[in-house]
């Protein structure tokens, strides 16, 4: 005779008792995967909204000026020494919002005709600011193509990158091309080697003075917090 079943224990299913199936997940399991699912998916949108932060702001390069200073920032010092007695012949705005080279200023500054104080000479400045999205590469295309065919050389320690050059003609002019950010800057120089305006002094000579008012300009300008 066999012995009796003696059934489960005390709160326990019987065998044919509906119960827990052994394998599913014990509910402490379960919490913890879904804590973790929760921390996955906090990870992942942290993650996206950084890279859209860096893409679109911090990754984009952005230039430091909103616009280019006025031709007032050239009357220097060194323009009184190397233009005495100067006037200013040109002062107009070049570019415009919807050109992609920029937009900003081109000034000229010459001594009086007929004076006979000083031996003639003149200068130029250009400045432009490139759009700030991207202008640091636009500021230097246009100092590279504006320089291109003159046998330029490089000037060091003058803003982020600079070019010299002389250009040949009935006078001699010399020039000196500057990025600084996004910021174009040009200075050109010549000055006769007589009162009757003969002759122009060297073109090495005019270049070597183009930089002395290109330094003088770019010491002058604003720093990148003033430009906001």
């Amino acid at each position: 005779m066999s012995t009796p079943y003696p059934g489960p224990g005390p709160g326990g299913p019987g065998p044919g008792d509906p119960g827990e199936d052994p394998g599913a997940t014990p509910p402490q399991s379960r919490g913890l995967a879904v804590t973790l699912l929760v921390l996955l998916i906090a990870v992942v949108l942290g993650l996206a909204g950084w890279l859209a932060w860096y893409l679109l702001g911090n990754g984009a390069e952005h230039g430091d000026f909103e616009a280019a200073p006025e031709c007032e920032i050239g009357e220097t010092e060194a323009l009184d020494e190397l233009v005495p007695g100067y006037g200013s012949e040109i002062e107009e705005t070049v570019g415009s919002v919807q050109d992609t080279f920029g937009s900003g200023w081109q000034c000229r500054w010459a001594t009086p005709e007929g004076s006979g104080e000083s031996v003639p000479a003149a200068a130029t400045l250009v400045l432009v600011a490139a759009p700030v999205e991207g202008g640091e590469d636009t500021a230097a295309d246009t100092l590279r193509s504006t320089a291109d065919g003159n046998d330029a050389q490089p000037v060091d320690g003058l803003g982020d990158e600079a070019l010299k050059w002389v250009e040949d003609g009935a006078f001699e002019v010399g020039c000196v091309a500057v990025r600084v950010s996004n910021l174009y800057v040009e200075s050109c120089y010549t000055a006769a080697t007589d009162y009757d305006a003969t002759g122009s002094v060297d073109g090495d000579v005019a270049a070597e003075d183009a930089e002395i008012l290109a330094r003088a300009v770019v010491e002058q300008l604003p720093a990148p917090d003033e430009t906001d």
